[in-house]
């Protein structure tokens, strides 16, 4: 009778635990996130290559004032603890100059990369790079990107809203089958698994036991899509980056330090879609 209570107690605790453990991280995160960045102001500003946005930020963490260009239309200016915005637009107006030569910079460069996909581009697909073509014999338009075949309303238009909604239709069949695969009982089981359009990751897992996927996981080798989706069932064990975190990684995938730096190299074209033109 005695071991009979001790094995509930031990299998309630391992059951228990990984569940408080992610409703506690969420409650941490959440005040940790209002507590250190806060908008304090938002301005627009005349420059050489028109109007941009200039944010004024708070974050607690910061030890100085940061100035940073985010994309060729916004800056952001971090304000420290303790700092004010009297200080912060004296900051901005000292370094106004730099600002608008790094967006001029941004724009020379974005007119060079291809950001229409259209006949005779290549897009990410499965690992690898794939030409667009037009599908042969067919009454309607269609293209072909390896083996995925895609009705289009044109060919002489940017394929990419097309070629975007059939990949991110692929991927919501696919990902949530092999997440379910993947899943063992040393990760942690999903409560269920979503494909979304994550503008800035590649998958996050929440308190409740829900792992997101990014439709763009599609466009990885599958070694590094089967790397991303370990690293979020991970999480259901520990909701953080702790060296066990790493250590319960590095068991479910060895090679995990490879695929990562896959998708360090590749991380800006693919998840915004913009790549370098063909020479």
């Amino acid at each position: 009778m005695v071991y009979f209570f001790e094995e509930i107690k031990r299998y309630s605790q391992e059951d228990c635990q990984p569940r408080f453990e992610r409703a506690r991280f969420c409650l941490l995160r959440k005040k940790r996130a209002f507590l250190q960045s806060a908008l304090m102001a938002e301005r627009p500003v005349v420059g050489r290559g028109g109007v941009f946005m200039v944010r004024f930020v708070r974050n607690l963490r910061a030890k100085r004032y940061i100035l940073r260009v985010l994309d060729e239309r916004t800056a952001r200016v971090t304000v420290p603890w303790g700092g004010d915005l009297d200080h912060a637009v004296a900051f901005w107006e000292k370094n106004r100059s730099w600002v608008e030569e790094r967006m001029d910079l941004l724009r020379r460069n974005s007119s060079r990369l291809q950001t229409e996909w259209r006949l005779g581009a290549e897009v990410w697909y499965r690992g690898r790079k794939e030409r667009i073509v037009p599908k042969s014999g067919g009454a309607k338009a269609a293209v072909e990107i390896g083996d995925l075949s895609i009705a289009v309303r044109s060919l002489s238009q940017d394929l990419r809203p097309e070629i975007e909604a059939e990949m991110r239709a692929v991927a919501g069949r696919e990902l949530p089958t092999l997440g379910d695969r993947l899943a063992t009982k040393k990760t942690g089981l999903p409560r269920r698994i979503t494909v979304r359009n994550q503008r800035t990751r590649w998958g996050s897992c929440s308190c409740r036991g829900t792992i997101s996927l990014n439709w763009r996981l599609i466009q990885t080798p599958p070694e590094v899509c089967e790397y991303v989706i370990l690293h979020e069932l991970c999480h259901l064990r520990h909701m953080n980056h702790s060296p066990q975190f790493w250590a319960l990684v590095g068991e479910v995938c060895p090679e995990h330090r490879k695929h990562e730096a896959w998708l360090k190299t590749h991380n800006i074209a693919l998840l915004s879609g913009i790549f370098p033109e063909r020479p």
